[in-house]
């Protein structure tokens, strides 16, 4: 079936692009000089011989940078992103998802390659780039938008959003063990090896996809024609030259209700993501468990993307509630859950708990794409990837703001009390994304979407049926 490879492919895309901008979460312990010396202090502890290669290790770069500096780094990277959303949704609808996803992928590859060379130049520089990377992704969740509009019948939506959306968590599975390996290797050439095997991986994949991918079923020459007919039968007409109904949107509630709950999300990966690794290395782990550590939650976080999505369908399909119901009953899973294990970090001596607290809280995360994006084209399918780019531009504030407000918590005390006051913070924007989302969400066509298969896709939802096997 060619739109489960499409998703697919949406989804490797994903992780390629998220990869080039994650690894500096692992390997800035590397860059800088102070986690960098007291990391080779804990090995030399744990043993009696020489640390091997020690004069090639010395000749890999580090840097001076605060605990400040560091946060400004990192969350540089959502200054960026909250300035593409938005155009990178309308940008996406003129040229196509699969043109706005090369650009996203050759781009952000030539980003992080750049990044070892902007460290040395200046810090400035380094941010300039990150800012740049944030730029260039917003065009990613609106070009995924794009590609599978044409791909997804109704009854298979909430299992091939899933799949498309789920590159982010899985990259992290693949990137922090990998990034660490690299930079603990002076063969491999330290940390700024990892950003050029990121890259290059980015580049080929971007290949891969020009190839193989195409917007529309019937321009693709890799798909039965058996299949083709079956998804023509779900699209309807179209109008490319319909204005965006900008006002309507920008005072639904239902529209909002997904920017919140996306937004509370975000809040709690994109710290968790960025954070993590510091977090771990602030209770006594080191680089290797913390390698380890990291890439248990996303792993997770994937399997549950994948049942919610495959889960819903079936209990939509099968009528045990209907489609609003049930996205309001994962939103309650996806938000009630992890506010609940985020609020009792702090309150256990034993570092494992908190650990598990943490990786709970992260795994049940990946129903965002089942409760909240999945959502969006419920509610219209037509201008599904201007909202998904309003969507993330409300996200990606959080990024920013998540790393200053941290910033301003340890900046006097780096302490354990004072993440687990962060974390409840988080948790705090949970519970009112929650309640905003069950009081507003909506799950059918709006009347500015300009659309008129509402009546058409709810039936097809209850009584559509996969005869032919595609």
């Amino acid at each position: 079936m060619k739109r489960f490879f499409v998703a697919v492919s949406c989804c490797l895309a994903c992780i390629c692009v998220t990869c080039t901008r994650l690894n500096i979460n692992i390997t800035i312990i590397s860059m800088v000089k102070r986690w960098n010396a007291t990391t080779e202090e804990q090995e030399s502890n744990n043993t009696c011989n020489e640390i091997p290669n020690a004069s090639a290790t010395k000749s890999i770069p580090t840097y001076d940078w605060d605990d400040q500096t560091q946060q400004q780094i990192l969350g540089s990277f959502y200054y960026g992103y909250i300035i593409g959303g938005l155009p990178g949704g309308w940008f996406a609808g003129k040229i196509g998802g699969k043109r706005s996803m090369l650009i996203v992928l050759l781009l952000q590859s030539l980003l992080c390659a750049m990044i070892p060379w902007t460290a040395d130049v200046g810090t400035s520089l380094l941010i300039i780039v990150r800012v740049l990377q944030g730029v260039t992704e917003g065009l990613t969740m609106p070009a995924i938008y794009i590609t599978l509009r044409k791909w997804i019948v109704p009854s298979e939506r909430s299992t091939l959003v899933s799949i498309a959306c789920s590159g982010s968590c899985i990259a992290e599975v693949f990137c922090y063990p990998l990034s660490t390996w690299i930079s603990d290797s002076s063969r491999l050439g330290g940390w700024p090896s990892s950003y050029y095997i990121f890259s290059t991986v980015g580049v080929l994949f971007a290949i891969i996809f020009k190839t193989f991918i195409y917007d529309d079923p019937v321009d693709d020459p890799y798909v039965t024609t058996r299949e083709v007919e079956y998804l023509k039968s779900f699209q309807f007409d179209e109008n490319k030259d319909i204005p965006v109904p900008w006002c309507d949107m920008l005072t639904s509630t239902a529209v909002w209700s997904l920017i919140f709950a996306y937004t509370a999300y975000c809040f709690s990966f994109y710290f968790i993501l960025m954070e993590e690794p510091i977090f771990l290395f602030l209770l006594g782990f080191n680089t290797t468990k913390i390698a380890i550590l990291t890439s248990i939650p996303p792993i997770l976080e994937f399997a549950v993307t994948l049942l919610s999505g495959v889960a819903a369908d079936v209990i939509i399909r099968r009528e045990y509630m209907n489609v609003l119901n049930t996205r309001k009953f994962f939103m309650i899973s996806h938000m009630g859950i992890p506010a609940l294990c985020l609020c009792c970090i702090g309150f256990f001596e034993n570092h494992a708990i908190e650990v598990i607290l943490l990786t709970v809280a992260f795994a049940f995360g990946g129903i965002y794409a089942t409760s909240t994006l999945t959502n969006i084209m419920e509610i219209s399918k037509e201008h599904s990837q201007i909202i998904v780019g309003m969507v993330t531009t409300g996200s990606a504030a959080v990024g920013f703001i998540g790393p200053l407000i941290l910033g301003a918590l340890i900046k006097e005390d780096n302490t354990a009390n004072q993440w687990s006051l962060m974390f409840r913070i988080i948790a705090a924007f949970h519970i009112f994304a929650m309640i905003f989302f069950l009081i507003f969400a909506k799950a059918e066509q709006q009347e500015w979407s300009h659309g008129n298969i509402t009546k058409q896709e709810m039936k097809a939802y209850n009584t559509i049926q996969d005869e032919s096997g595609d």
